[in-house]
């Protein structure tokens, strides 16, 4: 059971970490893929209802052509804006919008803006779950990874011929144990610099 606690507690912590480089010589066991897949699709959400979809890409030839349209981290010593390399994982997950279905959208009789007020939250929520779920089932099957907000929408769901919007991708895979895992993965040059995690206050009653 000790052990059964240091391995979560670590895992934990490791995914705190965005990975900027990698490993691309190894693949991901299909089982691997199968069980995150699981973990991003059967999650909670309200009411288990859908909020999003996921694509999964791992042609590297998309892959690079999103990571062109990933610019947004302003390095602090230059303040030039980069591209984020997490995305250049073996695999990346795109989490994305879909309509919102008849299920989703009865919330007794409110009226429509407090309905799409509520349903965006609910959204939110089920994003975050889900990126969670599957940043710390990643991480215990000893991946590391990478989230990316920072990114153009509308290049993306181009190359990816889906009219879907974006919301959000997770890169997974296998670091490089040659390098600082915050150097850019396409310009060795480049190092992106770390935030140390803020404490959150817990009430114990």
């Amino acid at each position: 059971m000790l052990d059964l606690h240091k391995n979560i507690r670590n895992s934990v912590i490791k995914s705190q970490h965005c990975q900027r480089n990698w490993d691309l010589s190894k693949e991901i066991p299909e089982q691997d893929m199968d069980l995150m897949l699981h973990a991003v699709t059967q999650c909670p959400s309200k009411q288990n209802c859908a909020f999003y979809k996921v694509t999964v890409v791992q042609d590297r030839d998309i892959i690079e052509q999103i990571h062109e349209n990933t610019y947004g981290f302003r390095l602090l010593d230059t303040n030039e804006i980069i591209t984020n390399s997490q995305v250049l994982a073996n695999s990346l997950f795109i989490f994305q919008e879909i309509p919102v279905t008849e299920r989703v959208a009865h919330k007794n009789k409110l009226d429509e803006q407090s309905m799409q007020k509520i349903i965006s939250r609910d959204a939110n929520i089920a994003l975050g779950i889900a990126s969670g779920y599957l940043n710390l089932t990643a991480t215990m099957l000893g991946y590391s990874t990478g989230c990316c907000q920072c990114f153009d929408s509308a290049p993306i769901q181009e190359i990816l011929n889906d009219d879907a919007r974006v919301l959000l991708m997770m890169g997974v895979g296998y670091k490089n144990p040659d390098m600082n895992r915050r150097i850019h993965h396409a310009d060795n040059t480049k190092q992106f610099y770390s935030i140390k995690k803020e404490p959150i206050e817990v009430k114990k009653l």
